[in-house]
């Protein structure tokens, strides 16, 4: 399928409505951005090998009220929408993470949402979960990259500032 470029949040809004549950993969870029032309070629090749999945493109400086909407902050940012509802992002050229987003979410339609449990297993979060509530790793992966920045400054700070 062609990937369709979106230029505002009607023309958006038009393609949803349209495609009811579909899942739809919006790829928020920017002409001057290095990675996200880096990245597009791949992008292009899941636009052919799921033809069931529309692709679109969002050039944030010609429709800034759809990048708004999505509140996106970094390029590339990849949003997947099951109809109207957002279920994934990416942030940053993640090849093999697009890659497998893609084909998770193109390939889920019927099942259920979630890692589940196996048989006898215990339903205490695994070391490795992605809930961040319960693990300190996964809340320092999930953070801004520009907030870690600061806190490694004002660790070092406080270090050399007692010493």
């Amino acid at each position: 399928m062609a990937i369709t470029h979106i230029t505002s949040i009607s023309h958006l809004n038009g393609i949803l409505s349209k495609d009811g549950d579909k899942l739809t993969v919006i790829d928020f870029h920017a002409k001057w951005c290095g990675p996200c032309h880096m990245i597009a070629p791949t992008f292009e090749a899941l636009a052919k090998q799921f033809p069931d999945v529309n692709f679109l493109k969002c050039d944030v400086d010609t429709a800034k009220d759809v990048a708004a909407a999505y509140r996106v902050a970094a390029m590339p940012t990849f949003i997947f929408l099951k109809g109207n509802k957002q279920v994934r992002t990416i942030k940053g050229a993640d090849k093999l993470g697009l890659q497998n987003a893609v084909k998770q979410l193109a390939t889920s339609s019927g099942t259920f949402p979630g890692q589940g449990q196996s048989l006898g297993g215990s339903t205490s979060p695994t070391p490795d979960s992605s809930d961040g509530a319960n693990n300190p790793r996964a809340m320092w992966t999930n953070l801004d990259p520009q907030l870690k920045i600061l806190l490694a400054l004002g660790a070092a700070y406080i270090f050399f500032w007692l010493m």
